[in-house]
């Protein structure tokens, strides 16, 4: 089997026959396609057993640990293709995008992820003029996208890879205990150990609308950086902490879990409520600490919660210390 094509369905109704569409317009005859139900109530269900039913290439699998996390490592462990890609059913394909990318791993034993561009959109593909594709292939050595993709800004998106199956004997699995922001934490994983090669070339379209997983998250928090933090502590932490990472790499660890500290507290309505959430947030970075000369302005902050006194801590006091004290 050369390819698995892996897709996560909560109540996608909307979204599955396109979804299975977009993946026949490939041009990919040896491939399976896995879908996992994650505990639907609407139709989705029927709809996939009715495509099940008309094409033997379909595996239909349930998954009711409730998450994208939890419903991908199903498939994956049913997945029998050599290489795997994870799409999620309410994104579009461009036509012969997977293709594309397998060419690209094909002629490079040695890479073990590709990902390829990707246009954020309300419209569908049909509405879209396509900006210029050079097809110029990029391959930097492995720990240059994982420290690149620390700031998340700049994070591809699953669906714009595909991967070689041995991948996940290094990255090991998605996280389950993460709703939000496990993305994140395993592409910085990836980009931490494996060889990527980005192609430009555009592979998908990410669907912006009010039933898409991002519509959601945004309306569970309102600031990125209560999303990010579980990932940060949960993965990227101990990962810094038991691996042997670049400076820069460290750097922006640090950087980024000082600042997120000082930015929650700051965030945080009640002084009440800010001294309870900077006991939790200092418990769950251990065994890092703040820094002596630190600590007077996360105490500042946490009495006055003020985003201003945040700004000043991060932009001069955090900032010096990485670029004066870490070597």
């Amino acid at each position: 089997m050369k390819l698995s094509i892996v897709i996560p369905v909560f109540n996608g109704e909307k979204f599955v026959e396109n979804a299975y569409r977009y993946v026949l317009r490939q041009e990919i005859s040896d491939f399976e396609l896995i879908f996992i139900d994650n505990n639907s109530i609407d139709n989705s269900l029927e709809l996939l057993r009715k495509i099940k039913k008309q094409d033997k290439r379909v595996m239909l699998l349930k998954e009711t640990t409730q998450g994208a996390a939890a419903a991908r490592n199903k498939g994956l462990g049913y997945a029998k293709g050599d290489y795997i890609y994870f799409f999620d059913v309410d994104d579009e394909l461009f036509p012969n995008a997977l293709k594309a990318l397998m060419e690209v791993l094909e002629n490079d034993e040695m890479l073990d992820s590709v990902f390829g561009n990707i246009i954020k959109t309300h419209k569908h593909i049909e509405d879209i003029v396509l900006p210029h594709e050079s097809l110029e292939i990029i391959i930097n050595h492995n720990q240059y996208w994982g420290i690149r993709w620390l700031d998340y800004g700049t994070l591809p998106g699953t669906p714009s890879f595909l991967h070689r199956k041995r991948v996940f004997e290094k990255t090991g699995n998605f996280n389950t205990t993460l709703l939000l922001g496990e993305d994140a934490a395993f592409l910085v994983k990836l980009g931490m150990e494996c060889n990527i090669a980005h192609i430009d070339k555009y592979v998908m379209l990410y669907h912006r609308h009010q039933d898409s997983t991002v519509s959601r998250q945004n309306k569970v928090q309102a600031h990125k950086v209560f999303t990010y933090w579980e990932p940060l502590v949960q993965e990227h932490i101990p990962y810094y902490i038991t691996t042997q990472t670049p400076l820069e790499f460290r750097k922006k660890i640090l950087f980024k879990t000082y600042g997120s500290v000082a930015k929650m507290i700051a965030l945080t309505e009640g002084y009440k409520a800010r001294c309870e959430l900077k006991e939790k947030l200092l418990t769950q970075i251990r065994p890092l600490k703040i820094p002596f000369l630190h600590r007077p302005f996360i105490s500042m902050i946490t009495i006055s919660g003020s985003i201003n006194l945040y700004k000043i801590y991060l932009f001069y006091v955090v900032r010096s210390y990485l670029k004066y004290c870490l070597k």
